[in-house]
């Protein structure tokens, strides 16, 4: 069966509106759906669409596809936001820990590394932290 330009708009339009948002992977499923009708045997395209949207899971699943792409491509950015944290708050509390040392001992350097130390926890860790908490409840809700 091949597809007319209205069907296939027909096609875009239900896909935008049951949920698929996203224009690049709107464009991904359309194509998709387009190839199962176009390579089935049947030769009504009611029937052939809802062969190929029950392939999918049916309309209630369209909506979750779209929710499990955004979780997926934001777990990439929130592996390098936790390991960036790690990073800065290690670095800093071993910063301020070696300047509490040469400040007791008195050795020279203990003031800068001290205020290093703090410094990197303020203006890095600090708000990198509350930021990667922020994301991670934004999506737990987006996951609900």
């Amino acid at each position: 069966m091949i597809l007319t330009e209205e069907q296939i708009e027909y096609i875009a339009t239900n896909l935008e509106f049951y949920g698929i948002a996203s224009g690049e992977l709107r464009a991904d499923v359309l194509d998709h759906i387009c190839t199962h009708i176009e390579t089935g045997d049947l030769d009504d395209f009611d029937a052939a669409y809802d062969s190929a949207i029950r392939q999918f899971g049916g309309y209630q699943a369209l909506s979750g596809i779209e929710r499990d792409r955004y979780l997926m491509v934001s777990l990439k950015s929130s592996l390098w936001r936790q390991k960036l944290i790690n990073i800065f708050g290690c670095v800093s509390a071993c910063m301020i820990c070696i300047g509490i040392l040469f400040k007791f001992m008195h050795w020279p350097g203990a003031t800068i590394t001290f205020f290093l130390g703090c410094a990197l926890f303020i203006v890095a860790f600090l708000p990198l932290f509350f930021y990667h908490r922020y994301q991670d409840y934004y999506k737990k809700a987006i996951s609900k």
